[in-house]
């Protein structure tokens, strides 16, 4: 059985089953604390949290950034992102929400759970639930209702839980304002920049180098670097050498036929009056009233898209005048699709109910679905199976090869002998680029953590396995000052005129508090004053860009202290700035965005209150995780 997994290490079906493996695992509790002691990672007051459970939760987690980061996520994201970090704290939050679940006396009943099930899409045909879609679907996963019932049920009492606390969090009118005027009043300030790279005339005597050089040593030390060899097996080389018969393509046509067939696809395009969950029925009435207006008169030829821009609270389609493009029933809330797919073309809908408020639905275009055919994806399907099997033809060869250098012969010689190539690398440290390499963090992940006569076991990067052993070592070093003094030397010149700028813009600023013009102040010294446009707290300042700092500061100056205490250092130079006007909140803008300013609120106020609770609970709770597990 593990001779036939490696085999088929790269197949989608092996992949399937080592993912279902891994839900069951985690579904079941394997590894817990009673039975294996070694596998725990966690405890969260007495109850276990399992390395498996770990695992599949970090993989979760890693596939979303890579579906957001794509190829730009190698180790060194990873590790800045802290995803190991944040993995455990998930399921720490998890268990600590399920048992304050518990005590409070929570629970989610078996109709909420049936609710639940039956108003997932993916068990759904047509808009209804069907039974034997949902027993097939679990048992293509392997996966029994029961356990998939019970994973569920705890989803959603974490769900209940969080909401019955947040229940608590009110936003009044009086602090909806308080916080709009703090993000929408804005600025202007007067300002002279300090730019380093101006002073020109600084020097750097040797003495000064040498001094420098002395105290930031460690800055110039080189990392510690390898030169590995490899042997690369091509997966498009043995490509050749797969034959694929024609019942292989029809079979995997039969066990594939939804990812074939093309779903029926609507385009349309919407206007949508919000409504907040928790709105008093005056409220409701109210948008009922304002949305069926916009109906009657969508129905008696007005220009539908003109309507979208001028009444759609859709900020994502109000401006393309309520055009949603093309999208599958998959891809919009249950009411919305029902409505949208029962209608023909050029057909306006009644109003439509969803959680998002109330919808007027125009239908553009239809696309009807289409049925598979074997001819139109047969050349599709035998590429993709010659692929698959080349890859795994690429991976017997690759064991083999590292099963020869069990008896200690170098991976070189191995090679030669099976009329394969070793190729060298140039050396590289953790984070460089590696030429010829596609994904370079793999392939240097596995090298340095090889030992000096051993030869990796068979790594899959884009192309191929690839085998590695280490060929030379270089050990982090400080090198010698001559081989590196002009960069030193740049080094030391931007401190001095770093310094410059600073001692000038803090001159200039004191001679300013003591009464002196701005304007009368730079001309002295031929320097340029320059006006900002207005800004608000959250945005960037016009022609200088973000700079929080500078942003802060101008905040807190007025008429009657129009400068600041010191100059403030930003990303071109030190600034001196005056304060030169201010433009408050428009009431108006905000009694008319009132509710969505609220709603904003209340969002980010349940977040905060979430984490600050959970926080107390892991304080007052007793979490042990394994020593050195997150470092």
């Amino acid at each position: 059985m593990l001779h036939l997994m490696r085999k088929h290490a790269g197949s989608w079906m092996i992949k399937v089953v080592l993912g279902v493996i891994v839900v069951v695992f985690v579904f079941w509790g394997v590894g817990s604390y009673r039975s294996d002691r070694e596998n725990r990672i966690a405890v969260v007051n007495g109850q276990v949290i399992a390395l498996e459970e770990y695992r599949s939760t970090y993989e979760q987690l890693l596939d979303q950034y890579r579906r957001q980061f794509g190829g730009a996520l190698d180790q060194q994201l990873v590790k800045t992102l802290g995803l190991k970090r944040q993995a455990l704290d998930h399921l720490i939050n998890r268990r600590l929400v399920l048992q304050k679940a518990d005590e409070l006396n929570l629970q989610v009943t078996d109709n909420e759970l049936a609710d639940a099930i039956q108003g997932m899409e993916v068990f759904q045909e047509n808009g209804r639930f069907v039974p034997e879609r949902y027993q097939r679907l679990l048992a293509m996963n392997r996966m029994t209702p029961e356990v998939f019932e019970e994973s569920l049920r705890r989803d959603l009492l974490v769900d209940k839980t969080q909401q019955y606390i947040l229940g608590s969090v009110k936003v009044s009118a009086a602090e909806a304002w308080e916080s709009f005027q703090w993000r929408e009043e804005q600025i202007a300030i007067d300002y002279v920049l300090f730019k380093p790279s101006l002073f020109n005339d600084v020097v750097v005597t040797p003495e000064e180098l040498e001094s420098y050089f002395s105290s930031h040593e460690k800055d110039y030390e080189t990392s510690a670097s390898v030169k590995a060899g490899y042997v690369r097996l091509d997966f498009e080389a043995f490509e050749p050498k797969v034959a694929v018969s024609e019942d292989e393509i029809v079979e995997y046509f039969e066990d594939n036929r939804e990812t074939f067939g093309t779903p029926k696809r609507v385009r349309a395009r919407h206007i949508l009056f919000q409504l907040e969950p928790e709105a008093p029925q005056e409220t409701l009435d109210a948008v009922r009233a304002k949305a069926q207006k916009v109906l009657e008169e969508a129905r008696s030829g007005a220009d539908f898209a003109e309507l979208a821009r001028q009444y759609s609270e859709d900020p994502g389609s109000k401006d393309k005048g309520g055009d949603l493009g093309f999208f599958t029933r998959e891809r919009m809330v249950k009411s919305f699709s029902d409505a949208a797919f029962s209608m023909a073309a050029g057909q306006i809908s009644d109003l439509v109910a969803s959680r998002f408020g109330w919808h007027i639905i125009k239908v553009e275009q239809i696309e009807e679905a289409t049925a598979p055919v074997l001819a139109e994806v047969y050349d599709e399907i035998q590429k993709k199976l010659v692929k698959e099997a080349a890859k795994n033809l690429a991976y017997d060869e690759a064991e083999s090869l590292y099963m020869a250098t069990y008896e200690g012969a170098r991976l070189g010689e191995v090679a030669e002998a099976k009329g394969r190539q070793m190729i060298e690398t140039d050396f590289f440290a953790r984070s460089d680029p590696i030429k010829g390499i596609s994904l370079a963090d793999k392939f240097a992940e596995i090298a340095f953590g090889l030992g000096d006569d051993e030869v990796s076991e068979p790594l899959e990067l884009s192309d191929g396995y690839y085998l590695v052993e280490i060929v030379e070592r270089k050990d982090a070093e400080i090198p010698e000052l001559q081989s590196i003094a002009e960069k030193v030397r740049t080094d030391l010149l931007a401190v001095k005129q770093d310094a410059l700028a600073q001692e000038k813009a803090g001159a200039f600023l004191e001679s300013l508090q003591q009464g002196k013009d701005l304007d009368a102040a730079a001309k002295e010294q031929q320097l340029e004053v320059k006006s900002s446009d207005f800004f608000k707290r959250t945005g960037s300042i016009p022609e200088i860009g973000s700079e929080q700092e500078l942003v802060t500061v101008a905040f807190f100056l007025g008429p009657t202290n129009p400068l600041p205490d010191s100059v403030i250092k930003g990303r071109q130079g030190y600034f001196v700035i005056r304060f030169k006007d201010r433009k408050p909140a428009d009431r108006n803008e905000f009694e008319s965005r009132k509710e969505d300013i609220i709603a904003q609120i209340i969002s980010q106020k349940q977040q905060e209150f979430i984490n600050q609770w959970l926080a107390r609970l892991r304080q007052e709770g007793e979490v042990i995780v394994q020593e050195g597990f997150v470092d």
